[in-house]
């Protein structure tokens, strides 16, 4: 049972990020001499905590989220979601009280760049067509990919107008787009074909499906248990040499040979048994495997096998790719918010604390590497969440501090309460509907 596992590594992972979240609210506070009169990890009823001079340093009672009670730098977060403090006043230089605001997302930022470095150096086992150019070697029936032209042999050199030269950006830029049309250009011999994709929804995350496909050995990763390949003797590991008499050197051979030996298994004669010949430890052997009919394809039920590479930097190299790598993903995390403020994204693929904590989880049980990328890219999606001009959110602080700047004013701390009340119940429904679509991806009712 992963379930407990999975709190903790929440519990964790969430702790690490708004500790630091916050301590960088606290950090500059102190240097420009504003009282914090609280430094919390949660929200709520105060649970345990210790008090050094005049802050009070607490754990509280709901767990997702944290603040800091700085004196002086007006209504915060505090002030909705806890509302046990004194009418808020406002003291302080604006530039001041502008860098205390920015310094907790200035730490998340910070911290991804670390904590993304620090995984390159430990070594990352990614997958090794991943960082391939996007040769397309194996083009679905039916798929997208199919009705929109491209063809086998295609390389992917721009989608949407962007340069792309490896597979993990031709899966991140149309996976992330379902229901989009995307213009896609490829390289054909020697001209560049223009051609429009439009992902296919699949998966409880809504992940965009294309039917574009990489080269992979022809080599059985795992067997479905009590499929006609399991049955037949295959084993994980078996390179396939031929199937039916007929040489493979890919996996997307295998698959497509299979399916054009069984075009004529749906006549009065039924299925018949096709020969695979496999490399198994050195010997060549042979299994005669009939294939099961599922829906409207024939089945023989295993998937390959996917290398990985070991990427491991040194310090300098590990903080370069650590750069992109954020550059990347930042980019990414605005095109999914524009697409959901267009209506062309889904919720499907915002995570709540269900996916957080399976995927926090996960990332404890494989590996340090694996849990300082999930932790670096978390941080990211925290600096930029709390950037956002959101009231009761650091960014919609910081733009209401900017236009007092220009107004050459305070705002009356009336006005800034029922902001931040707008801007808690807009979190709320976020949240709400966040969850809702957490449960039905991860519960079974």
């Amino acid at each position: 049972m992963n379930i407990p596992t999975n709190i903790l590594a929440l519990i964790f992972v969430l702790s690490v990020l708004i500790v630091v979240h916050e301590f960088g609210h606290y950090a500059v506070a102190k240097y420009f001499k504003f009282p914090v009169e609280v430094f919390s990890l949660g929200f709520g009823k105060r649970l345990f905590g210790w008090k050094r001079k005049e802050t009070d340093y607490r754990v509280s009672l709901i767990p997702l989220g944290g603040y800091v009670k700085v004196v002086g730098l007006g209504p915060d977060e505090s002030d909705v979601v806890t509302p046990e403090h004194p009418e808020p006043a406002v003291t302080g230089a604006r530039w001041q009280r502008l860098l205390i605001l920015v310094a907790g997302p200035v730490m998340n930022l910070a911290l991804a760049v670390v904590l993304t470095a620090g995984a390159f150096m430990v070594g990352m086992e990614v997958l090794k067509y991943q960082e391939e150019p996007p040769a397309v070697k194996h083009v679905e029936a039916g798929s997208p990919a199919e009705r929109a032209g491209v063809k086998v042999d295609d390389v992917v050199v721009r989608i949407g107008g962007k340069p792309v030269s490896t597979w993990r950006e031709v899966e991140m830029d149309l996976g992330l787009a379902p229901r989009e049309n995307i213009p896609v250009d490829v390289q054909r011999g020697d001209e560049t074909v223009s051609v429009t994709l439009r992902p296919e929804p699949q998966t409880k995350y809504d992940i965009g499906y294309t039917g574009l496909n990489p080269f992979l050995p022809p080599v059985i990763g795992s067997l479905v248990s009590g499929y006609p390949g399991e049955k037949a003797g295959l084993k994980a590991g078996d390179r396939i040499l031929s199937v039916g008499g007929r040489e493979v050197k890919g996996y997307y051979e295998v698959v497509r040979k299979v399916r054009e030996a069984a075009a004529g298994f749906d006549g009065p004669e039924g299925p018949k048994p096709i020969a695979f010949v496999v490399e198994r430890g050195g010997e060549t052997m042979t299994f005669e495997v009939t294939p099961r009919k599922e829906a409207s394809s024939w089945r023989i039920g295993f998937s390959p096998k996917y290398e990985t590479v070991l990427k491991q930097l040194p310090l300098g190299a590990a903080f370069s790719a650590a750069w992109t790598e954020l550059g990347r993903q930042t980019t990414t995390t605005f095109a999914t918010v524009g697409r959901l403020f267009r209506g062309t994204g889904s919720m499907r693929q915002l995570s709540g604390p269900i996916d957080i904590a399976k995927f926090s989880g996960e990332a404890i049980r494989t590996g340090p590497a694996a849990l300082l990328v999930l932790m670096g890219m978390l941080s990211l999606q925290l600096g930029i969440l709390n950037l956002l001009p959101i009231p009761l959110l650091d960014g919609g602080q910081i733009f209401v501090t900017l236009l007092e700047s220009a107004a050459r004013r305070d705002f009356p701390l009336k006005i800034k309460e029922r902001l931040l009340q707008a801007g808690f119940v807009f979190l709320v429904l976020v949240m709400v509907t966040v969850l809702y679509f957490d449960v039905l991806k991860n519960v079974s009712f």
